[in-house]
């Protein structure tokens, strides 16, 4: 018999949970008589119940499993990749991820094991995970289409896209690759950004020039690895810090100088078409306002990124 799930936590979080479910209460039992206090003796207090997790919502399962799966990607530093002579993941979504589980596991009072999973990144964004894995912390940007089939938990960062073209190229501006061929990573904002699809609020978002062709491969990086095998590509659409990395580690690549193309909310996503979710996000969001708090996250991006990428612009 499996026993009822209960959160060991500070008070808080029965205040979060609370507020995140907003079901009708529960029903009230009926009324007993109270005890009886002994003459010169105060009436016992009645201690207030933990609250009770929900068995059948996001948390509850993670509680009964005792783990919790988050994909990342094996391929795309510095955010996520795998380090090959220590076969751990390490970069800044995945640092941010291990601190977030540890703290999930303050917060509830029992010891959450991660696992981590690679599924490819249109599967991500496409939802509907079956019950593969549990949580995204992947550089996830927050768009509308996205949020139709994800629930995204409060964003950990902040990013902003880049043009990059080859070393050799005469290339000194966007406005200079109408019609050109454009390399970028499948199902992104990237993507979305030279197809017209893009739906963000940013009033600063830069034109798409005029009949760009566009190649679309698994990855940004795959894109970057792509020219230095020597594939031609006129230019690549991808996040600044990713391009940034590239040059950093050699790659024939050189940023166009300029206003970034947009500027987006990143963030942890949960899928809605699994368990309720409305428990796990309370606790995540609290997660994520502690780490911007205490400066956990800006110390995670400046170990990875080399700069604040924490702060709302």
């Amino acid at each position: 018999m499996r026993k009822s799930l209960r959160v060991a936590a500070l008070a808080s979080i029965a205040v979060l949970l609370v507020t995140a479910c907003g079901s009708a209460a529960s029903p009230t039992p009926a009324p007993t008589a109270a005890p009886t206090a002994a003459p010169g003796s105060q009436a016992p207090a009645t201690a207030a119940p933990a609250p009770t997790v929900n068995p059948d919502s996001l948390l509850g399962k993670v509680l009964a499993a005792g783990t919790i799966r988050i994909s990342t990607d094996p391929n795309y530093a510095p955010f996520s990749f795998l380090n090959t002579a220590t076969g751990e993941y390490e970069g800044f979504d995945n640092a941010v991820a291990v601190e977030m589980v540890k703290r999930l596991s303050k917060e509830v009072g029992q010891d959450i094991e991660l696992k981590w999973e690679t599924p490819s990144w249109d599967l991500l964004t496409a939802g509907s995970w079956g019950g593969r894995w549990e949580m995204s912390v992947g550089s996830m940007s927050v768009t509308k289409t996205r949020a139709k089939v994800v629930d995204f938990v409060d964003p950990y960062f902040f990013d902003y896209g880049s043009i990059a073209v080859p070393t050799d190229s005469p290339v000194q501006a966007l406005s200079e690759l109408a019609g050109k061929t454009f390399c970028v990573g499948a199902a992104t904002t990237y993507e979305q950004w030279l197809n017209g699809t893009l739906e963000i609020v940013d009033p600063n978002m830069l034109p798409v020039p005029a009949g760009v062709q566009v190649t679309s491969l698994p990855t940004d990086n795959e894109c970057v690895q792509a020219i230095m095998a020597g594939r031609t590509f006129d230019a690549l659409a991808a996040n600044d810090n990713s391009l940034a990395n590239a040059v950093r580690e050699g790659a024939k690549i050189r940023i166009l100088d300029g206003p970034p193309t947009f500027t987006i909310s990143v963030a942890a996503a949960l899928d809605k078409s699994g368990p309720p979710t409305a428990e796990m996000l309370a606790v995540l969001n609290k997660i994520t306002a502690d780490m911007h708090a205490d400066g956990t996250l800006t110390a995670i991006s400046m170990q990875w990124l080399g700069k604040d990428v924490t702060q709302q612009p």
